[in-house]
């Protein structure tokens, strides 16, 4: 059998696998498009806040908002210092309260505890059960003459407001939420050495409440982590309500939480109150936005703008949610109680036989190097091992072959399209969108392997994104001088390595070892090194093409491969291909990004090959009119 014969049943498999994993990324999709809805909720504290401040009835301002766009309240569980503050009870110690004569349980009073006093008999109900469950050693006392209601604790407000202890929500606006049609998100705090007994106190009061449409926590480690999951659970499922997943907060225990839990959780973005001094409102709507349209989030907590000196705070933040409201429904999002993502069925035939596809694409890569026999064996080594991890453990399998996938597809785009001759335009242009059309079976296999809701909403994800940038990277240059050099490709790789010592080649190095850096660093959604310059050329890409695209493909990647294809394989341009490389790595990264909407990820793969087709060509008749005008200048 020649090697024209083998290729037969290996495109056999590969067809087969792209015919699952475009089924997959189809059904996928339709998930997508079925969940467009986004909550806009606000901050309760904040509003109460704003309200008192102005002088301002708080319902009058949750109208005005709801009228705006906003669908919710999200409500923090209530410190001792947000009741003081608000005016609902005040504190005495117990040495203080011991002076007064009159009172009727003088007698029974601690002088070391700290007392809490309070009108409010639903506030003293909260006190009593709060901090009872999380506490202990609580005394409590009804003073009816005087219409107050006493708690006395061994631990002082100081304490208790340090070590975060709730005493539960705001019965207001509870009320508020239901009577205005707008939904409640409690997000309930941790406490030390959580107990089975005391979450009954905890969730006691949220059972009851109808509107609630999404459960959050509020500190790094849900309460009862670790030991306490399971029971957290039950609790949770009572409510019936899906777990928030707040974004670029990881919260220890919740991703456990929510996968025990089916994976009932939504994506929550909300921009802090340090961020909130120093952002503009066009900024923080275009992060609300790329944040619902581009990662799957479904739920936006909008702190408002307090500092308003045109107008008043309420028109202007009415404003503010109405042009929000607006920039989502342009996305084809729509501001209702956000739902979490259906369950994602997964068949073990598709992915057995899309792992296969990847193998498939793994034993053509090494045939552009090495004998029939060695491909096929290694290629048999890598199904093995796929699916020995797919009978242990098949997310593992999943996800090694998905690494694999990014690392053999650019690879081979750039290997089998790169060839000794030099180029027409056209003729690299189509080798150019062939190698990403290739680049793209590997992304579209990864799609076909990860899928799923916890990938979609962040439970899991691509495993060694780093690693699948750089060994990409490695690679195309080791395979195209065992390729190009075939007679003797151990004295040409010494020769190259010689070729380095030169300064030309460091300086060249030097451009790579940066670029590299750079792409590792700039590869996640809080990419670090990005000037206020980038930043307003981006929102300026987006404003136009709708869906951006990635820098390092469109201003890198692609011009540089483009003008490879059209020198031709020379040994001197290596360090050009592996540059040029980087629009393939990055194209496959970019479905790595498994939460965001497989359109977007499509739109953005598109338009970063169309423009980089238009500036790789620009530079190319730049370089060619240059060269044509300096042999004028020369000759007359």
């Amino acid at each position: 059998m020649d090697n024209r014969k083998i290729y037969i049943p290996l495109f056999f498999v590969l067809i087969l696998a792209l015919l699952f994993s475009s089924y997959i990324a189809v059904q996928r999709m339709g998930y997508e498009k079925a969940n467009r809805n986004v909550e806009v909720v606000v901050d309760y504290s904040q509003i109460w806040e704003l309200a008192k401040r102005n002088n301002v009835d708080i319902r009058e301002v949750l109208e005005k908002l709801k009228e705006s766009g906003v669908t919710g309240i999200l409500a923090k569980e209530q410190l001792i210092d947000d009741l003081e503050a608000q005016g609902f009870l005040y504190i005495k110690s117990g040495a203080e309260l011991a002076l007064d004569e009159n009172l009727s349980f003088r007698e029974n009073i601690k002088k070391d505890y700290t007392y809490f006093i309070t009108p409010f008999p639903e506030i003293y109900d909260r006190l009593k059960t709060h901090l009872d469950a999380k506490v202990g050693g609580i005394e409590a006392f009804t003073e009816e003459n005087r219409g107050l209601y006493y708690v006395g604790s061994p631990l002082s407000a100081r304490i208790l407001n340090l070590e975060g202890i709730g005493v539960g929500f705001p019965e207001e606006g509870i009320k508020a939420s239901q009577e205005l049609g707008l939904s409640f998100i409690p997000q309930i705090r941790t406490w030390p050495e959580a107990k089975v007994s005391s979450f009954d106190a905890v969730f006691e009061q949220l059972e009851g409440v109808p509107n609630i449409s999404v459960l959050a926590f509020n500190d790094p480690y849900v309460p009862g982590y670790p030991h306490l999951l399971p029971e957290l659970k039950e609790q949770v499922k009572k409510i019936g309500a899906p777990v928030a997943l707040i974004e670029f907060f990881d919260q220890k225990g919740l991703k456990k939480l929510a996968l025990d839990l089916g994976k009932n959780a939504v994506k929550l973005h909300s921009i802090s109150s340090d961020e909130m001094i120093n952002i503009t409102p066009s900024r923080a709507l275009d992060r609300y936005v790329l944040a619902a349209s581009e990662r799957n989030v479904r739920v936006i907590l909008v702190r408002l703008f307090q500092n308003v000196s045109s107008v008043s705070w309420l028109d202007f933040n009415s404003a503010y949610i109405k042009e929000l409201r607006s920039q989502l429904e342009s996305e084809g999002l729509h501001p209702g109680t956000a739902k979490p993502f259906g369950s994602f069925p997964i068949s073990y035939l598709m992915l057995g036989v899309i792992g296969s596809g990847v193998a498939a694409g793994g034993i053509i890569l090494l045939l552009q190097v090495m004998d029939k026999k060695t491909s096929i064996l290694l290629g048999f080594c890598g199904v093995l091992i796929y699916g020995l991890l797919f009978f242990f453990d098949i997310n593992t399998a999943r996800k090694f072959m998905a690494f694999a996938s990014a690392v053999i597809f650019p690879t081979l785009a750039v290997v089998s399209t790169y060839d000794t001759e030099r180029k027409s335009m056209n003729a690299s242009i189509l080798n150019l969108i062939k190698a990403v059309l290739i680049s793209m079976i590997g992304a579209l296999f990864i799609v076909g392997l990860l899928s799923g809701t916890g990938f979609m909403i962040g439970l899991d994800q691509f495993s060694g994104v780093k690693a699948s940038l750089l060994a990409p990277l490695i690679l195309i240059p080791l395979f195209l001088v065992l390729k190009h050099d075939k007679d003797n490709p151990i004295k040409i790789s010494a020769e190259i390595l010689n070729d380095f010592v030169r300064y030309k080649w460091l300086f060249a190095l030097g451009i790579l070892a940066l670029a590299g850096a750079v792409m590792l660093v700039r590869s996640g959604n809080e990419a670090g090194m990005v000037s206020e310059i980038e930043i307003r050329f981006r929102e300026m890409l987006r404003e136009l093409l709708l869906v951006r695209p990635r820098t390092k493909e469109f201003l890198l990647g692609h011009p540089i491969m483009l003008i490879s294809y059209y020198l031709g394989y020379r040994r001197k341009y290596i360090p050009l291909v592996v540059l040029g490389s980087i629009g393939q790595v990055s194209l496959v990264n970019t479905f790595e990004h498994l939460h965001t909407p497989l359109v977007i990820s499509i739109i953005r793969t598109f338009n970063g090959l169309w423009m980089g087709i238009l500036v790789g060509a620009a530079v190319i008749l730049a370089c060619e009119f240059l060269g044509k005008w300096g042999k004028r200048v020369l000759n007359a």
